[in-house]
């Protein structure tokens, strides 16, 4: 397949690469979209511009560092606050019905209907796009490593985060060390595992489709004010683009 080729609907977006540089990029939390129906469950532009919406500087990390590793990536199309699909479909804060001291009013009396409904519709078909695209993989007998490409918050409760960049795992870290060794020893970021949050929900992206499944993969946190720029994007999109080829396990040039 070729970087030119795209797929998507309204859950997910599939951007195509050389199954050969055996890797896959994943972004949970891209997009801030919601069809017009759900009226941005009540919040105001403002508040769908701040993280409680989605992971800030994603979706163009993804896609530029996708097109310059010419590898595929899958993209989430809708906002978490939706329904979050790096949750597993019976953690409590699959739909949230408070972020971050922002009382969603959309979602604060979701029913088990309503609740079922954005599973069907926003859940499912995104988490069915990742399986696809492994499947795919395997079908070139390539066992894809995976990393989850995620954005937090520079400020927690108004407290400073020390965090520039931060890498989850929960069972297998081995992806994680070479990530972690190489940005420490290429960059001078404060780097961090299982931090600003621990690895290993249950059920969450890289439970369903790494452990699960038994392939390499890490969850990769980046401070926000880092992703708010274009150069701030772009020298990330630098950093990672020279070190995954160097590490990704089965990497063919």
């Amino acid at each position: 397949m070729t970087q030119n080729s795209v797929l998507e609907n309204e859950s997910f977006e599939i951007v195509d690469g050389d199954f050969n540089h055996g890797f896959l990029l994943l972004a949970d939390h891209a997009s801030r979209a919601m069809p017009a129906e759900y009226e941005n469950l009540g919040l105001d532009d403002a508040q769908l511009e701040r993280h409680i919406a989605y992971d800030i500087g994603v979706k163009e990390f993804t896609l530029r560092l996708a097109k310059k590793l010419n590898v595929p990536a899958v993209l989430g199309k809708f906002s978490r606050l939706l329904i979050d699909p790096n949750r597993g479909m019976l953690d409590p804060t699959l739909v949230m019905r408070v972020s971050d001291g922002k009382i969603i009013d959309g979602n604060r009396n979701i029913t088990d209907a309503g609740k079922l409904e954005r599973i069907e519709r926003f859940y499912k078909p995104y988490d069915a796009a990742i399986t696809s695209m492994i499947d795919e993989f395997e079908s070139f007998e390539v066992a894809p490593t995976l990393l989850a490409v995620h954005s937090f918050t520079p400020y927690w409760r108004g407290n400073k985060r020390p965090t520039e960049v931060g890498l989850l795992w929960n069972e297998d870290q081995a992806f994680t060390t070479r990530i972690v060794d190489a940005l420490r020893n290429t960059t001078d970021y404060v780097v961090h595992e299982n931090v600003p949050y621990r690895g290993g929900m249950p059920g969450d992206t890289m439970d369903r489709h790494g452990l699960d499944k038994g392939l390499e993969h890490s969850l990769l946190e980046l401070r926000q004010d880092y992703m708010a720029t274009e150069a701030g994007i772009d020298e990330w999109v630098d950093i990672f683009a020279g070190i995954l080829p160097q590490i990704v396990k089965n990497y063919k040039k």
